[in-house]
C-alpha cells in the first residue's frame, strides 16, 4: 500500500460499518456527491435517512460558500458516490477544511450488498408454532425469507450475496435449512437459490412451469413443483404452492399451512407488493401476461381473507424507506383499498399494465439466462451486473 493509500484508508467507513452507526441512532450527515441523474435514478434511503442531501462533486469544489452554509461542522459527515472515487476526492477536500468526514468505501455499489433482518410478530405464527425472518437488502429492494418450524427452516427467494445473512439467522437460532426456493426466475437479480442449496445441502425447488434448463455447473438438482405441492418446513408446517401466473409463466405463491388449515400469511413473489402489483413485460408477452395477472388477482390472490398478510419478493425503494427492525407487509385488505389497479375490469386493467411498464431493469436479459441455468452467482464476477433498485413492480 503506497502513502496515498494509507492516508485515504483513514477517510473510508465500509458500507456495513455505516449501516451499524444508523442502526444505533448516530445523528451522521449523509452527503451524495453524484450527479442528480444518477440520484434521482438510486439513492440511499434508509431509516431516518429518507432523502439524502446532494451536492454534486464538481460544485463542491467550486464554492466554499456553499460548503459553509450547507455542511455541518459539529456532525461527522460520510459522503457517496458511485464507487468511492468522487466520495472520496469530496471527503479529501472537507478533511482539509476541519470537517469531521468519511467516504463510503466501494459508494452505492458496496451499499447494494448491505442487508437487515427482522422477525416478523404475527398471531398466526404463533398459532403454528412458526416463526419467519424478511431479509431486506436495504438499497436494492430484495427481500429474503427465513421460514421455520421447530428445528428446520425453508429459504423464499435467496439473492446471490445474502447466505452471509441467511446462514447468520440459522446459526442464530439453532436451525437447519432443509429447503430452498424461488417462486420465480428472477430478472432484476441474479438468485442465490443453488448457491445456497450447495452449501447447506438443502433441496432446492423451482417451477415446473416457469422453463427452467438447470446447467450441469448449477451443482443441484432442483425439485419441480406444481400448483398444490407443499413444501415441508417442519412440525406439519408447510408451505402450499399456488401458481399464480402473470409476472411470469411460472410464477408462484407460497400460503403458509398446517394439518391442511391455512394461516393468513402469503409469500407473494413478484406477483404482488406493498402499495403495487407485478409487472407483466419482462418475458416479451405483455399482454398475454396481464391478462394471465388479471385472473390471477382476480381468481386467487383477492379471494383470500383480508387478513392474509403479504409478504413480496422486493419493495419500492421510491416510496418505502426501511426501519430497522420493522418488517415491510400489507394485508390483501388493504391492498385491495390502496392499489387501485386490483379494482379495475379485465379491459381496464390490461390496458393499463401494458401502458404502464416502467423501465426495465439494468442487464435484466443476462440476469434472466443466468437464473434460467440455475447458475451459482459465486462462478463469475457480478461487477455492476445488478446495479440499481429492482424494476419489477407498477404502481398507480
Amino acid at each position: 500500500m503506497n502513502n496515498n493509500q494509507q492516508g485515504n484508508s483513514g477517510l473510508e467507513i465500509d458500507a456495513t460499518k455505516l449501516k451499524e452507526k444508523l442502526d444505533k441512532g448516530e445523528d451522521v450527515f449523509i452527503l451524495d456527491v453524484r450527479t442528480p441523474e444518477e440520484y434521482d435514478a438510486w439513492r440511499l434511503s434508509y431509516d431516518k435517512h429518507e432523502k439524502t442531501p446532494l451536492i454534486p462533486v464538481d460544485r463542491l469544489f467550486m464554492s466554499r460558500k456553499l460548503i459553509e452554509d450547507n455542511l455541518p461542522k459539529d456532525k461527522e459527515i460520510v459522503t457517496l458516490c458511485s464507487h468511492g472515487n468522487r466520495s472520496m476526492m469530496a471527503a479529501q477536500m472537507l478533511s482539509r477544511m476541519g470537517y469531521k468526514v468519511k467516504s463510503v468505501k466501494g459508494g452505492m455499489s458496496a451499499w447494494n450488498h448491505v442487508y437487515d433482518a427482522t422477525e416478523l410478530s404475527l398471531p398466526s405464527l404463533s398459532l403454528l408454532g412458526a416463526r419467519v425472518w424478511q431479509l431486506r437488502r436495504i438499497s436494492k429492494g430484495c427481500m429474503t425469507y427465513v421460514v421455520a418450524a421447530g428445528n428446520t427452516a425453508t429459504v423464499i427467494d435467496s439473492s446471490c450475496d445474502i447466505s452471509n445473512s441467511v446462514l447468520a439467522v440459522a446459526r442464530e437460532n439453532g436451525l437447519t435449512i432443509t429447503n430452498v426456493v424461488d417462486t420465480h426466475m428472477h430478472a432484476d437479480h441474479v438468485s442465490g437459490m443453488s448457491m445456497l442449496a450447495r452449501e447447506t445441502g438443502a433441496k432446492a425447488h423451482i417451477s415446473a412451469a416457469e422453463g427452467y434448463a438447470p446447467s450441469s455447473d448449477a451443482g443441484v438438482i432442483p425439485n419441480q413443483i406444481s400448483d398444490g405441492y407443499k413444501i415441508p418446513v417442519g412440525n406439519n408446517v408447510y408451505l402450499r404452492a399456488i401458481h399464480t401466473p402473470g409476472h411470469t409463466d411460472g410464477s408462484v405463491c407460497f400460503a403458509l399451512e398446517k394439518d391442511g388449515a391455512q394461516y393468513n400469511v402469503l409469500f407473494t413473489g413478484d406477483t404482488i407488493f406493498v402499495n403495487a402489483v407485478g409487472r407483466p413485460d419482462l418475458r416479451d408477452k405483455a399482454q398475454e401476461f396481464a391478462d394471465s395477472l388479471y385472473h390471477t388477482y382476480q381468481g386467487k390472490i383477492l379471494t383470500l381473507p383480508d387478513e392474509t398478510v403479504i409478504l413480496p419478493a422486493h419493495f419500492d425503494t421510491n416510496t418505502i424507506t426501511p426501519k430497522h427492525g420493522e418488517p415491510i407487509t400489507e394485508k390483501i385488505g388493504e391492498a385491495k383499498k390502496n392499489i387501485k389497479v386490483l379494482s379495475m375490469n379485465k379491459e381496464e386493467f390490461v390496458k393499463f399494465m401494458v401502458s404502464s411498464v416502467p423501465p426495465r431493469p439494468a442487464n435484466y436479459r443476462t440476469i434472466i439466462s443466468i437464473n434460467k441455468e440455475l447458475l451459482p452467482c459465486d462462478q463469475f464476477n457480478m461487477g455492476d451486473l445488478e446495479a440499481g433498485p429492482n424494476s419489477c413492480a407498477i404502481r398507480m
